[in-house]
Order: C-alpha cells, then structure tokens, then sequence
C-alpha cells in the first residue's frame, strides 16, 4: 500500500487538496465569526454603557458601574456560546442533535454543577439586594478590600496592598460595607496629667472646626467629648467627627497633625 502511494505522489495530492481547502475555508469562516463575535460584544457593550448613562434612568455612579459589570459578564458568556455553536456548526457538526444530548445530559451536569447555579442565583441577589458595588469598600469572609468586577459566578476584590481575591458568589456567607453609610473618625490625644484640660478641650475644638471647614470629607458636627480615661500621668481626651464613608482614616491622620502643632504652640505637653 506504502508503495503504491509513493507511485502515484500526484493521485494523492490530488485527493488532499480539496480536503484541505475544505479546513481552510472552515477556519476562515470561523475567524470571520469570531471578528464578528468581538465586533457584536464591543457594540452590545457600548449600548448597555449608554442606556445606563441616560437621563432617564438616574442612577449612581455606584449603581451604574455594578450593572454594567454584570451586563458585561452576561453580553460576553451569551456572545461567546453562540460562537461556539455557530463555529461547529461550520465545521459539519449538527447543532440540533449536540443541543438535544445536552438536553438529556443536563441533568446528570446539574448535580455536578450545584456550586455553580448557587453562584449565579447568589449573584443575582447580590445585585437586586444592592449588598455592594463596584467601587465599594468591604470586607467579605475576612477579606478586605475595594470592590473591582461583580460577575455572575465571582466577586473581584482589590486590597490596599494590591492583592486581589476572587471569591465565588455562593461561598459569600459574611459582608460588612464600610461605603453605604457615613463613618466617624475617633481622635484620641493623650496629654499630661497636670495639664490644663479646659484648655485643652477649647484648642481641641477651634483646631477641628478650623479643619471641618477646609476639609470636604467632614460632613458632620464635631464632638469633643472630654477626658475619656486617666492612666497614671497620662489623661485621654477624645474628639469625634463625621465624616464620608471611608475617610476617617484620612482625616484623623490630619487632625492629629494639627493638633500635634497647635498643642506645641500652646505649650501644651503631649505624650
């Protein structure tokens, strides 16, 4: 047989070369559905991002960002599962049979897939609930960190530090967020015993409504409420201010910059 293929090199190139303009009109086909795959998802997305940007629909930019990230999950999977069907299809494979043994298989995949659906259906509820947002600042199963994607299987979550998580939907069991409401920034100034506290609570007054006015991120009253514990020679005073979410921590770095300064000036001793 080896032989008489040698013999006859022309007979069987011959009989190669439709098969293999066959294959390579198929992968020309299929590049062509995949470009026009991409094209489809750029201008689904575009949409999606302009209809949320309308008047009409008033939304936050926190909302906004949340629904897009999902829209953009569910436009990429749906785009992409027509791809592949559409790309077996062109290579001969009948697509009414493959989805009819899907059908019949799709129970025996349901079982397996548990972990999946609750993740999808967690998904969902996390967006109708409003849980969180993109952009938002939590901390999920111990995990803390800024809110990057919100996907219909995972949640994407960036720490300070740059690490990010990947948390499937369905394992979430515990979620604080430290964005939906105003935070309290906690200063603490700790000054010698024999020190005038009156004196000082009036300096700790003027210097955080001097800094509630220049600040955005201050959005509430200021409380000064006083000695908050005596320790030795040391006496505790404590101040309070309200603040946006996320940005006590800012603000107390400044306050006791400030305070550092004017209790300097004051003679006033800190320790």
């Amino acid at each position: 047989m080896i032989v008489t293929y040698f013999r006859h090199p022309v007979t069987l190139w011959a009989a190669a070369v439709p098969v293999l303009e066959g294959i390579a009109l198929h992968l020309i086909e299929t590049v062509l559905c995949f470009v026009l795959t991409r094209l489809a998802i750029v201008i689904a997305e575009r949409i999606v991002r302009h209809s949320l940007h309308a008047r009409a629909m008033r939304l936050g930019d926190r909302r906004r960002d949340t629904l897009y990230s999902l829209f953009e999950n569910v436009i990429r999977y749906t785009f992409y599962f027509i791809f592949v069907l559409v790309a077996l299809s062109t290579f001969g494979v009948h697509i009414v049979a493959l989805l009819a043994g899907a059908g019949i298989v799709g129970l025996a995949v349901a079982f397996g897939a548990q972990g999946l659906i609750k993740d999808v259906l967690t998904g969902l509820f996390i967006l109708f609930e409003d849980q969180y947002g993109v952009g938002d600042s939590v901390q999920i199963n111990g995990f803390t960190g800024t809110v990057t994607t919100i996907g219909l299987r995972l949640t994407r979550i960036r720490a300070a530090t740059g690490e990010v998580a990947a948390i499937p939907n369905g394992q979430i069991s515990e979620v604080i967020n430290y964005s939906v409401c105003n935070s309290v920034a906690i200063i603490d100034v700790s000054i010698h015993y024999d020190a005038d506290v009156d004196q000082a609570c009036s300096l700790l007054s003027r210097v955080m409504e001097d800094m509630r006015s220049t600040t955005p991120a201050m959005v509430g009253a200021v409380h000064v409420l006083g000695v908050q514990s005596i320790q030795g020679t040391a006496v505790l005073l404590r101040v309070t201010a309200e603040c946006q979410p996320n940005a006590a921590a800012a603000v107390v770095r400044e306050a006791q910059r400030r305070i550092k300064v004017a209790f300097a000036h004051a003679g006033i001793k800190v320790l």
